[in-house]
């Protein structure tokens, strides 16, 4: 699997702020794109990201306002850090990953885009 690199830096040059913004936006994607999975599982289409671009502004506005853990979702408690990482590097971590991420395909196949 290739690695994140975002401005020439990887991940022995994350600052601590970029490594906690990692760790919120990663369960972010696990908790929104396992929610839409299950959709697609239980036959509601109608409740899928009308395209990518609208799944990674959720994703976002998400991380940058929740706290996220695995199987948790802490509404008003995001960290601060999310602030400090920036939104480019944000923005560039959460590409990086969907392009990487199997469910997020289906979800493209099944809303074809």
């Amino acid at each position: 699997m290739a690695a994140f690199i975002f401005e020439g830096r990887d991940k022995t040059q994350r600052t601590g702020h970029e490594k906690i913004a990692m760790a919120n936006i990663h369960h972010a994607i696990n908790w929104i794109v396992g929610g839409y999975y299950n959709c697609i599982q239980d036959g509601c289409e109608e409740y899928l990201p009308e395209s990518r671009r609208s799944l990674e502004d959720e994703i976002y506005t998400s991380a940058m306002d929740n706290l996220y853990a695995p199987g948790y979702e802490g509404i008003g408690k995001a960290p601060k850090e999310m602030r400090f990482a920036g939104e480019k590097f944000c923005r560039a971590y959460i590409h990086w990953k969907l392009d990487r991420d199997e469910d997020v395909a289906e979800i493209a196949a099944v809303q074809g885009w």
